[in-house]
C-alpha cells in the first residue's frame, strides 16, 4: 500500500503574496470595514496570481488553499479594538479581532488553514478600525496576504 501524499505538479500548486509597500494606508474610517491596499509582490514570486490593481490574490486553478492575512495598524488608541478579516469572493470566511492594552503597533493575523476554490474566486483583506477616531493607520511593515494551493 502506498501511504504517499500525491501533490499536484508544482505548476498546479500557485502561490501568491501581496504586501502593503510605500507609504501607509492612512486615516481609516472609524468601524467602516475597509479593503487594503495591498500593492506589492514580492521579488521571488512567479506565479503571478496577484492583481495589485484590485489588491487582490485569485489563483486561478481551483483546490484547496491556505490563506494567511495580517495587518499591522499603527497610531492606534489605548483600550479600542482592531479587526483583521479575509474574503473569499466577497464574503468574510476568516477574522482576527485584537484589544489594544496601549498606544503601541497592534496586529492582526488571520489564519485560514484550508479552504476550496475555483479558478475564477479571488481573496481580499480587510481592516477596522473601532478606535472612535479617523485617525487610525495601517502600516507598511508586516501588511500582507499570502495565499499557498496546498491540494
Amino acid at each position: 500500500m502506498n501511504t504517499q501524499i500525491i501533490r499536484p505538479p508544482a505548476f498546479q500548486r500557485p502561490s501568491g503574496e501581496l504586501y502593503l509597500s510605500g507609504s501607509d494606508q492612512l486615516n481609516l474610517a472609524d468601524g467602516v470595514k475597509t479593503l487594503v491596499e495591498i500593492n506589492t509582490v514580492p521579488l521571488d514570486s512567479i506565479d503571478g496570481i496577484e492583481d495589485k490593481a484590485l489588491h487582490r490574490i485569485k489563483p486561478g486553478v481551483a483546490g484547496r488553499y491556505s490563506v494567511v492575512g495580517q495587518v499591522q495598524f499603527t497610531n492606534v488608541v489605548s483600550n479600542k479594538s482592531y479587526l483583521a478579516e479575509i474574503k473569499h469572493n466577497g464574503i468574510v470566511v476568516g477574522r482576527k479581532n485584537v484589544h489594544s492594552s496601549n498606544t503601541d503597533d497592534i496586529s492582526a493575523t488571520v489564519i485560514i488553514p484550508s479552504i476550496h476554490t475555483n479558478e475564477i474566486l479571488y481573496f481580499e483583506l480587510m481592516a477596522t478600525s473601532n478606535a472612535g477616531v479617523d485617525t487610525v493607520d495601517i502600516k507598511t511593515l508586516n501588511t500582507r496576504l499570502e495565499v499557498q494551493r496546498v491540494r
